[in-house]
């Protein structure tokens, strides 16, 4: 500025204002600022020396204010450490006088330890063990806790497991606890335990851990109790306490707990299953603590709780699923049986009542070495007390010493006792080692039991039901008065255990069950014989034999046996006893002689070898192995003489003999116990019940339930009964349920009077709930099998006055309807050969076919008293029955044309003729003909007089149906069996440790089940194939409808193939522990253990009773059969489809290939599928050629015929293999009109899927209908 403006001399304002007055005075304040800038730039040095002076005078000052403060701070810690200084000189004085004093004291102990030398020893022991309990404390106290917080719901072997599993984690912490820890003397002491027996808690490790856990809860607890023993002791337990027992059903519910958490009583809830959200605050602990109080909310209002008050929920029923919320707010107390703790129950009741002596001794045992323990721990106490009481100086008092004398000697006397109670101990382990194998059989006796609704649903047994039977056997047992040896009284109770269980089970089982159940109790019999080998090969055999693959094994043809007598004899000839069997048939002449005998279960031939001669027991279980190989029908015969030689001649007469329901009622069923008396469909039970009233002079009253009304006046009638001791029969109580569950807990809670009885008639029902059946005593009645006995019944359900009225002929049609009735449920029992499936014909069906009969006749009789038989409705009766009455429960096609082919032959207007005859060449020769009358009595003579059993042929089935009937139940009878011993081996599978499998590397430390399991797997990987290679598609083939369906069935069988091989592969790896089990690893060992298919690889039909072992057989011939499909496609192309003779029941999908058969054909030759038919040609060439419209079909079972020159024929065989099948599609236009008949093609032998039918030439002597009562098919396999 000064450069470019001011240094202007014009650059004044003089001049700029002369020529801008408005510039001027700007000029003149620019001049002014610029000079003001000028000085400014002048001054600032001196302003800024300024700023500095002043600064350096403010950290002066701030420096001499820290000194002076520091000056100050030196001179109090002077003054502090010289206070200091002096209290340490006064210090070391004093310590230095209590040295002196302490030098003293050590110089009079050492003197007394060295007069004590002779306890030394003792001490030190103790001392040593309090080291090592210190040391493992907590690692005991961990495991403890966990034993009482989680393993509470398991049972005893799970239990163990978790214990086990537990203390390996701990190893591998490295934290130090007890290996030896005994759970329940560390946890309660020898005091608690006599208390809790005396409270009646049973004496066995399981309940005594649950006593624990009911002691030592910190979550209250949740019982589960289906024997209620657990509530019994409980009750016992806290009955000084004043205990209340209460129910979620329970009106008085909230009462009964607001006034134990007010006063602190024990609170015991049952019914926990109906869980009641107003307990969760309780649960919680949810309090909260106002002036004083300590305060809980219960639904909208608080209560005062008592620090004494205490709540247990229990349940009775072990299958109940209970929510997580509730899980995770209680401690979950199982006291459901088990095998040891049931054994050890059952030989301690023995003992009581048979050896008072051994066991009172054993008592006593426990007892002393509770009091010895509680006086070495009073002796312990009295030191300490002398040593807390002593005055002045310890070392200076004598009664210490003296104290230690007297313990030292009270201490070697305990010893010395305890010493002695070894030889009390070694007599009682004796004496129980005697009665172990009663205890061992009851143990299996009850769960055999309690297993068995694994067989049927109706068979349930509680805990109670078996000890009434443990104590009929051991206090009201008449055969016992006379004998007073142990042994020979031991032989008798055992027997007598046997006889009674099978006698109250049995009458509550259904006919078929019978040998069944028997068959169990010999097994478990047998096992307790220590004079007979436990014959396992051979039972393993019985139950699985038939599983055995004979792949590469050469089975002989032995003239007279067929294929599965041959298959099954070299199945038997591979056990030891067995080992010359073949040789031996061959060589006997008479064999064939008794192979085709009636009895043949009479007289078995001796085909085994044996080292030593064989006790009659071990000559039955050969026998029966023989009548299983050769004569499979009479494998139920043979089972009866095989439990008489086991358990006794008479030990199965019970089921023959009348039902003695008085003696029942008076001497075994109590009060509260309801009598469940269960019929099948059509047969009431309610008129024994009646009659037994009647007889005894009681007062009884009947309820029918299925409405409001019947459940309200059965609710009031058995609240009066109960304290009248008046009987009360409810009927049809299978029609509700849900009120029968009520009804239960009902009946669980109440007292009632000694004379009161509650009898329960029902059909049997799967609905009807457990508990009940667990709770009742159940009888079974089945009407008894026949065409007379079906009559009989027929002709008392219809009332007299009924049948005799106008017109005449009712009577007769009546006779008719039993007949055809009888006929048709009669067949059910031949199922799937009478039927295809067991239809529910039953009594309202026959009370619906006398009413259209009733209506029809009256309806054409008009009032007059006779009718000519031409003018009765005879095809309005047929429809009505066929359709709607009978048919309407039938959805098979081939069921349906049967009930025609009956109604036709029975219902026509020749049946009034004399000649009439109901059934063909009955028994082989003779026709049973219509009895000539018209009146009721001249029906019922001639019913009456028909032999009492008849055979098949009276049903129009063939006279072999009995044999087939006999064989089907023998082979139902076996799987029962089976799968009962598979539930027991379960025990060993089911709660296998992770640590158990890591440490078995060896295959003598694997579990038996692993090296069975490792051995079939591996054995399956080599029978199946490895693979299946898949058809190659192209733009041709793809267009055969053949190549179609085989691609699909390839791709099907190479993925199943892969995921069966993987899951065997991981199933041995996991066997040689090179693979840890997964949940679904597990599910799939657990199935195979079993026996049972997994659901895994169940993707195709097979039938229901088929067993892993043979799926997996059929699923490599079904594999081999894809590999040959792959391999013709391959070599001949898509064309060579057609030419291979097809193993129809060895396909995944048959029904398919039928339908692509039939398109090939179609598109072949242009035609329509509606225009095509099937005829079926068997040819007896397996080289036969195959023309353009036909496909080989190979494998078919014909049952109930044979086939010679292309027709059928009636015959006696069972089934006969059908040989090359040629399925030939025509046009329906070129198809001839022969005499043929239309047979069902069945996928096996269950008759339960129908893949399509064909239309077969017959006889000329022939009648079709014949062929469909005989239930003549076809199946793709057996």
């Amino acid at each position: 500025m000064k450069k470019n403006y001011m240094s202007n001399p014009s650059y004044n304002y003089e001049q700029v204002n002369r020529a801008s007055l408005a510039c001027g005075p700007m000029v003149k304040w620019a001049i002014a600022q610029l000079n003001y800038a000028d000085m400014l730039k002048r001054v600032e040095p001196l302003r800024n020396e300024l700023q500095k002076l002043e600064d350096d005078a403010t950290d002066n000052k701030s420096k001499a204010e820290e000194v002076e403060q520091m000056i100050r701070d030196l001179e109090s810690s002077i003054a502090r450490y010289k206070e200091e200084y002096a209290v340490l000189i006064s210090e070391a004085q004093a310590i230095k006088a209590d040295l002196a004093a302490v030098e003293a004291k050590v110089n009079r102990s050492t003197a007394l330890l060295k007069s004590l030398s002779a306890e030394r020893e003792r001490w030190e022991k103790t001392s040593e063990t309090f080291k090592n309990q210190m040391s493992t404390i907590a690692g005991d106290c961990l495991l403890s806790a966990a034993f009482i917080a989680y393993a509470g719901y398991f049972e005893q072997q799970m239990r163990q497991n978790l214990f086990t599993t537990w203390a390996h984690h701990l190893q591998q912490a490295n934290i130090q606890f007890r290996t030896d820890i005994a759970r329940t003397e560390y946890l309660s002491n020898a005091d608690e335990r006599l208390r809790w027996q005396a409270n009646s808690l049973p004496a066995d490790d399981l309940c005594t851990e649950n006593a624990i856990m009911l002691k030592r809860f910190n979550r209250y607890p949740l019982i589960i109790d289906p024997s209620g023993q657990a509530t019994e002791f409980i009750m016992n337990e806290y009955k000084d306490r004043k205990i209340t027992r209460t129910s979620f059903l329970d009106d008085a519910f909230r009462k009964n707990l607001e006034s134990a958490l007010r006063f602190g009583n024990p609170l015991l809830v049952q019914d926990v299953e109906s869980y009641d959200p107003i307990l969760n605050p309780v649960l919680n602990r949810e309090v909260r603590r106002t002036g004083g109080r300590v305060l809980i909310t219960l639904g909208d209002q608080d209560i005062d709780l008592s620090p004494s008050f205490v709540i247990f929920l229990s349940t009775r029923d072990p299958t109940v699923e209970f929510p997580p919320d509730l899980c995770s707010r209680v401690t979950f107390v199982n006291f459901t049986v088990t095998r040891s703790s049931l054994q050890s129950q059952c030989l301690n009741e023995v003992l009581k009542a048979e050896r008072p002596d051994v066991d009172e001794k054993r008592s006593d045992l426990l007892k002393l070495q509770g009091e010895f323990q509680l006086r070495l721990r009073q002796l312990e106490k009295s030191l300490l007390q002398a040593l807390n009481e002593v005055k002045g100086r310890i070392l200076d008092d004598d009664t210490i010493i003296t104290t230690l004398e007297n313990l030292k000697k009270e201490a070697a006397e305990v010893t010395r006792k305890v010493e002695e109670t070894d030889v009390v101990m070694q007599e009682v382990e004796t004496v129980s080692q005697q009665y172990l194998s009663l205890s061992s059989a009851c143990s299996s006796i009850y769960f055999t039991m309690e297993a068995l609704n694994q067989m049927h649903f109706l068979y349930q047994y509680s805990l109670h039901f078996f000890l009434d039977i443990y104590h009929t056997v051991l206090y009201e047992n008449a055969n016992l008065k006379s004998v007073s040896d142990h042994t020979q009284r031991l032989a008798v109770i055992t027997k007598d255990l046997f006889q009674i269980a099978f006698n109250r089970v049995a009458r509550g089982m259904l006919h078929n069950d019978h040998i069944t159940f028997a068959m169990l109790l010999a097994r478990i019999s047998l096992k307790g014989k220590t004079s007979e080998p436990p014959y396992d090969a051979e039972f393993q055999h019985f139950l699985r034999g038939k599983e055995i693959v004979l792949t590469g094994t050469a089975v002989p043809k032995v003239k007279g046996l067929t294929t599965d007598q041959s298959e099954a004899m070299v199945r038997l000839n591979r056990l030891p006893a067995f080992k010359d069997l073949i040789s031996k048939v061959e060589a006997d002449e008479q064999f064939f002689m008794w192979l085709e005998s009636n009895s043949p279960e009479l007289s078995v031939p001796y085909l085994w070898s044996e080292e030593k001669t064989s006790t009659t027991i071990g000559q039955a279980v050969h026998q029966l192995l023989l009548i299983q190989t050769f004569r499979p029908d009479r494998l139920l015969a043979m089972s009866h003489i095989f439990v008489s030689k086991v358990l006794g001649e008479s030990f199965m007469s019970i089921i023959e003999q009348p039902l003695d329901l008085a003696s029942i009622v008076d001497n075994e069923v109590k009060p509260g116990t309801p009598v469940l008396m269960c019929s099948v469909p059509g047969y009431d039970a309610s008129g024994l019940v009646r009659d037994l009233a009647a007889e005894q002079n009681k007062h009884i009253t009947s309820i029918s339930i299925g409405s409001a009304e019947g459940f309200n006046k059965a609710d009031r009638d058995i609240n009066t009964a109960v304290k009248s001791g008046r009987w009360v029969m409810l009927e049809n109580v299978h029609l509700a349920p849900g009120w029968l569950m009520q009804l239960e807990k009902k009946l669980h809670s109440m007292q009632p009077h000694s004379s009161f009885r509650l009898f329960l008639t029902m059909e049997i029902n799967p609905k009807v709930p457990v508990n009940l059946l667990r709770a009742g005593r159940i009888f079974v009645f089945e009407p008894p099998p026949g065409v007379k006995a079906n009559m009989l019944r027929t002709f008392s359900s219809i009332p007299v006055a009924r049948m005799c009225k106008s017109p005449n002929e009712r009577a007769r049609l009546y006779f008719l309807l039993a007949w055809f009735h009888a006929v048709i449920q009669e067949r059910l029992r031949y199922a799937p050969l009478g039927w295809s499936k067991k239809y529910e014909f039953g009594e309202s069906d026959l009370r619906s076919a006398c009413d259209t009969v009733d209506t029809w006749l009256d309806d054409t009789a008009k009032g007059r008293q006779n009718i000519s038989p031409d003018k009765i409705p005879w095809a309005a009766l047929k429809t009505l029955m066929a359709q709607s009455i009978y048919g309407g429960r039938i959805d098979n096609e081939f069921d349906q044309r049967l009930l025609n082919t009956f109604l036709e032959r029975i219902f026509t207007t020749g049946s009034f003729d004399s000649e009439f005859k109901l059934a063909f060449k009955v028994d082989g020769h003779k026709d049973i003909k219509m009895p000539d009358g018209i009146r009721r009595e001249e029906f019922m003579h001639w019913v009456e007089m028909l032999p009492d059993t008849q055979t098949p042929s009276w049903l129009g089935l063939p006279s072999n149906a009995e044999k087939v009937l006999l064989t089907t139940q023998g082979i139902d009878m076996m799987g029962k069996m089976l799968k009962m011993q598979m539930l027991e081996d379960e025990d060993d599978l089911a709660y296998e440790t992770e640590k158990k499998q890591r440490t078995s590397s060896s295959s003598d430390a694997q579990p038996a089940w692993m090296r069975t399991l490792h051995t079939t797997a591996c054995n399956w990987l080599q029978l199946i194939p490895q693979t299946v290679n898949h058809l190659k598609r192209t733009v041709e083939n793809i267009k055969d409808p053949l190549f179609r369906f085989f691609e699909r069935e390839v791709k099907m069988g190479a993925r199943m193939l892969q995921d069966v091989r993987q899951d065997l592969t991981d199933v041995v790896q996991v066997c040689e522990g090179k693979k840890k089990q997964t949940n679904v690893l597990r599910t799939l060992i657990n199935d195979l253990v079993k026996g049972i298919l997994p659901r895994s690889w169940s993707r195709y039909t097979v039938p229901a009773s088929m067993t892993v072992i043979q799926w997996v057989a059929d699923f490599s011939d079904r594999i081999k059969q894809l590999q040959n499909i792959s391999q013709a496609a391959a070599s001949g192309g898509a064309k060579e489809l057609k030419n291979i003779h097809v193993c129809l029941g060895s396909l995944f999908v048959p029904e398919a290939y039928i339908t692509a058969t039939r398109q090939y054909v179609a598109q072949a030759n242009s035609w329509s599928l509606e225009e095509l038919c099937l005829e079926v040609n068997v040819t007896t060439s397996q080289g036969a050629a195959l023309d353009a419209c036909s496909f080989g079909i190979k494998g078919l079972k014909l049952q109930g015929a044979t086939c010679s020159n292309n027709k059928l024929s009636l015959s006696t065989a069972i089934s006969t293999e059908l040989p090359l099948t040629q399925l030939h599609w025509l046009k329906q236009s070129n198809a001839e009109k022969r005499n043929m008949v239309t047979l069902p093609v069945y996928l096996n032998f269950t008759r339960a899927d129908l893949i399509f039918t064909v239309d077969f030439d017959i006889a000329t002597k022939e009648d079709p209908h014949n062929f469909y009562e005989r239930g003549v098919a076809v199946l793709c396999t057996e």
